[in-house]
């Protein structure tokens, strides 16, 4: 393994504990947080707010629009006759693939957007806890770091606010750019750009943000560098790494297109 400005693997103990054990506590921390939620996610819902009718269509929207016409997802069913009305708002299509079992089986969109949520707060628990072992951190501060990131209440708070709560690929996307500054692996730089991507379809807020914070991470990484060290090549991303960037750019440019930005 290359070295780095960062320390690296500062605490010595034991073992850290299996993954789904971890997995498994951030899911009773969402269940017990978020009752009454958590135990009647098909008939209830954290607020009527218009953000959360909104969630709901475009969720049922996204889903229909990719199982019958995938080239006409921006040309959604509100504002006729213009065109592109789904990048009016959050078009939350990386959520569909997740929601549209549970709408297939059930046809619930409350359901669906709710198993959405409280499935996102727990991977915001993974996502900073792995994140916080790749810097080194002991196990319980590890742990301490997703309960803050997961719990904290201004994203807990905002459940009925979808494209606020489904950040959750922020922390993988940062755990795997410092991965890849640690080991040159190429597989890590594709990984930091799928979640990237994942995260710019899930919630462009969230895109932002990790934008702003891989931004942050390259420039930090590169200024405190020591001798040797290994500083990253784009070219490491390759094809992949482009076409991973691709369906991203792709609901970039419809939106560019739309009168969202006229």
């Amino acid at each position: 393994m290359r070295s780095s400005g960062f320390p690296r693997d500062a605490v010595t103990g034991p073992p850290r504990p299996p993954l789904w054990r971890i997995v498994l506590l951030y899911t009773a921390l969402t269940a017990a947080l978020a009752y009454p939620l958590s135990i009647h996610p098909a008939g209830r819902v954290m607020s009527a707010a218009p953000d959360t009718i909104y969630s709901l269509w475009a969720l049922s929207w996204d889903v229909h629009a990719l199982t019958h016409q995938p080239l006409s997802v921006f040309d959604a069913n509100i504002y006729h006759p213009e065109h592109r009305t789904l990048a009016y708002s959050e078009n939350l299509i990386g959520s569909a693939p997740f929601a549209a079992p549970t709408l297939w089986i059930t046809g619930n969109p409350v359901l669906a957007m709710n198993l959405i949520v409280l499935a996102a707060s727990v991977l915001c628990g993974l996502g900073a806890y792995l994140l916080a072992c790749r810097l080194g951190i002991s196990t319980w501060g590890a742990v301490l770091c997703g309960v803050i990131f997961a719990f904290a209440p201004p994203r807990f708070l905002r459940l009925d606010q979808f494209h606020l709560a489904t950040i959750e690929w922020i922390p993988f996307g940062l755990a795997s750019l410092h991965a890849y500054f640690d080991t040159g692996r190429k597989r890590d730089a594709r990984m930091a750009v799928a979640f990237l991507s994942l995260q710019a379809l899930s919630s462009g807020h969230g895109a932002v943000f990790l934008a702003m914070a891989m931004l942050i991470v390259c420039v930090c990484r590169v200024a405190l560098r020591q001798r040797g060290d290994f500083i990253g090549r784009p070219a490491d991303l390759g094809v992949p790494g482009v076409l991973l960037l691709m369906p991203a750019a792709s609901a970039q440019a419809g939106s560019r297109r739309s009168g969202r930005y006229r």
